[in-house]
C-alpha cells in the first residue's frame, strides 16, 4: 500500500512539473491577416528571429483572420475581408497549414514566415512547401482551402478572435501570456525580443 501511495507521489509530483516546465514558456499569440503589410512585417521581422532564437523558450498562436466578419448563409459560411477576397483566400491557406497533421510545427511556422516574406502570399504556397520541402501536400491544401474545411477553420478563426475583440482595434493584435494589454502590444510590436525577454523564467543568451 505504501508502494502505491510513493509512486502515485512521485507521478504526481513528476506531472506537476512537466506542467510547470511546460508553462515557464512565454506564450505568444498572433491575430493578424494574410495581406496585412503590418502584420507581414511584425511575422518577418520580429516574430521570425525571436522563434527561431527563443525556440525552447517561447510558445507561438497563429490566428490568420484579424478584421474579417463571417456569417452562416444557406448553410454555407461567407466572409468579408479586411483586404478582400484574396486575403480570405489566404487566411483559409494558413489555416488549413496551421491545422495539418501531417507537417511537423517547425514546418508549419517557417512556411507561415515563409509566406508572409512573398508579395502575394495568397499565391505563393508551392513556392513555401518547396522551402520546406514538402511540394506533395500542395494539392491536399489547395482543396481545404478551397472547400468547406477552409470555410470551417476560418470561422473558428474568426471565433477566436472575437474573444480578444470584434473587430480588433489593430492588425496584428499581439497578446503575451494570455492577457491582452496594450502598452505590451505597443512593445512588442516594435521590439518583441524585449518583451520575451523580460518575461523569461529561463534567460537565454540571446537575452544578453
Amino acid at each position: 500500500m505504501r508502494s502505491l501511495v510513493l509512486i502515485c507521489a512521485v507521478g504526481f509530483l513528476c506531472g506537476a512539473l512537466a506542467k510547470n516546465k511546460k508553462d515557464d514558456k512565454v506564450k505568444i499569440a498572433v491575430y493578424y491577416e494574410s495581406l496585412c503589410p503590418d502584420s507581414k512585417q511584425f511575422i518577418t521581422t520580429q516574430l521570425a528571429p525571436v522563434w527561431r532564437d527563443f525556440r525552447g523558450g517561447v510558445k507561438v498562436k497563429l490566428v490568420p483572420y484579424g478584421k474579417s466578419t463571417h456569417d452562416k448563409i444557406n448553410g454555407k459560411w461567407e466572409f468579408t475581408c479586411h483586404h478582400g477576397p484574396d486575403e480570405c483566400y489566404g487566411n483559409k491557406m494558413q489555416s488549413c497549414i496551421l491545422k495539418d497533421k501531417s507537417l511537423q510545427d517547425t514546418e508549419k511556422m517557417e512556411m507561415i514566415i515563409c509566406l508572409m516574406g512573398q508579395t502575394s502570399p495568397d499565391k505563393s504556397l508551392d513556392t513555401c512547401l518547396d522551402q520546406v520541402k514538402r511540394s506533395s501536400e500542395s494539392v491536399k491544401l489547395k482543396q481545404c482551402a478551397s472547400g468547406e474545411q477552409g470555410s470551417a477553420l476560418l470561422a473558428a478563426a474568426g471565433d477566436k478572435t472575437a474573444v480578444v475583440g470584434r473587430p480588433l482595434s489593430f492588425v496584428p493584435t499581439i497578446v503575451i501570456n494570455e492577457k491582452f494589454d496594450q502598452a505590451v502590444q505597443d512593445a512588442a510590436f516594435s521590439n518583441l525580443k524585449k518583451v520575451v525577454c523580460d518575461r523569461s523564467t529561463t534567460k537565454s543568451a540571446n537575452c544578453t
